[in-house]
């Protein structure tokens, strides 16, 4: 009895040490007022706020002092938990597709000169553009030359001089009569003092000085239009084909205006009236980068079809490829002749080429390659984090990168590069 008593007290002066049936009470407090405590839950009688657990220090766990990998800069380390993809070698059959033009086949263009001087006594093509045929009457000359053929064919046809009438039936037709004007001057036996002058070709009416603007003759396209395509070539912020080029312009032919030529002008012989512009041939135009050039060699057939008329397409074989400079960027003009007999293709009109491609390498999806101006760079993961590296790029096909033998194929990297770039960051990549 005496040692129980005994064991009783040494217990209760020794305040530390609990017994095995004691348990700590739990408290409550309130997180904007930490001073209202209370045994059980409940809301804080000042801000109405819940009651959360009081939590003592000996509940935290230890601090871990290896910080190493938080304390390194977030430009060369980043930890995730992204997706990750290895290389993939083989085949890729992408379609590459560019945004073109339809231009003017200069190869057609036509020009009607005067073959005699004279006078124009009534013109019958008023405006730039208008459509002329082939046989269709332009205009009524009077020319003092044309009579004084007209009277030689009817002496020497009066005076019997077979061979000497010949040669003057054929200086009218160098003159620009028909066979059918010089039968009607034989038949009728009077001089035409006012001649009518045919078309010789079917096209539309341009101003001579039109015909010389830089858009067709250095074979560049319509209106000086930016052409951005954001290609199946491309890939995010990587350049274009033709992003960064201003078209050349082509002719600005004013539908609205009259032409220069005028009723009662005199005109000398040889001098140029108008152009005639064809259209039964027409361009289809498009830019491409160097590294395109390979797909689009010439005699390759392309896919050309019509932005807005997706029914209306054509397979055309590529004819012409010229290089085309413009504030130090490089592209190569690329050129289709499309037959437009049936004027289905109207010049001006925005096209879509494309041309389905074959390729071998070792292929990243294009989201895992970020481009940071001239250099490409990958996210290689070692452990939990991220590690940047350089890479370079073959080729962009489609939705994927070929990035040759830059990363072997056993090394794991992040299917979204876009996701570990922070941004106020600047990354510091490794070369491998």
């Amino acid at each position: 009895m005496a040692f129980l008593v005994l064991g009783l007290l040494l217990a209760g002066c020794n305040p530390d040490k609990k017994t095995s049936g004691s348990a700590e009470v739990q408290k409550y407090t309130c997180p904007m007022h930490p001073q209202i405590i209370r045994d059980a839950p409940g809301t804080c009688p000042i801000c109405k706020m819940d009651l959360v657990p009081v939590h003592s220090a000996a509940d935290h766990a230890a601090a871990d002092n290896n910080l190493n990998a938080l304390v390194k800069p977030t430009n060369e380390y980043v930890i995730s938990g992204i997706k990750t993809i290895r290389p993939e070698k083989g085949l890729r059959n992408p379609e590459i597709s560019l945004k073109g033009i339809i231009n003017y086949n200069t190869n057609n263009w036509r020009s009607i000169s005067a073959r005699v001087s004279g006078r124009i006594e009534r013109l019958y093509v008023k405006y730039n553009y208008e459509m002329v045929g082939k046989g269709q009457r332009i205009m009524d000359i009077y020319s003092p030359d044309l009579a004084t053929a007209q009277q030689e064919l009817l002496f020497l046809k009066n005076n019997g001089e077979p061979v000497l009438l010949e040669s003057a039936k054929k200086k009218l037709l160098y003159l620009g009569l028909s066979s059918g004007q010089i039968d009607q001057v034989l038949r009728t036996g009077t001089v035409d003092y006012t001649i009518p002058v045919y078309s010789p070709y079917t096209g539309y009416v341009a101003e001579p000085q039109l015909s010389s603007s830089a858009g067709s003759s250095s074979g560049g396209l319509a209106g000086g239009t930016k052409i951005s395509s954001e290609t199946s070539s491309g890939m995010g912020s990587m350049p274009s084909a033709g992003s960064a080029a201003n078209a050349p312009a082509l002719p600005d032919i004013n539908t609205a205006v009259a032409l220069q030529i005028r009723e009662g002008q005199y005109v000398s012989a040889g001098q140029k009236l108008f152009n005639l512009i064809s259209t039964d041939q027409v361009w289809a135009e498009f830019y491409a980068r160097p590294d395109q050039l390979n797909d689009f060699k010439r005699g390759s057939q392309v896919q050309v079809q019509s932005v807005d008329i997706s029914a209306q397409q054509s397979r055309v074989p590529v004819s012409l490829i010229q290089p085309y400079f413009k504030e130090g960027t490089s592209y190569s003009l690329i050129r289709a002749v499309i037959p437009n007999s049936n004027k289905v293709w109207k010049v001006g009109q925005l096209i879509s080429v494309s041309k389905a491609t074959e390729t071998e390498g070792i292929w990243l999806p294009k989201t895992a390659v970020l481009q940071l101006g001239t250099r490409y760079v990958v996210f290689i993961r070692r452990n939990s984090a991220f590690v940047p590296a350089y890479v370079s790029v073959n080729k962009i096909a489609g939705e994927w990168v070929d990035i040759g033998t830059s990363l072997s194929s056993d090394q794991e990297l992040a299917l979204n590069a876009w996701f570990l770039v922070d941004s106020e960051s600047f990354i510091k990549a490794e070369r491998l």
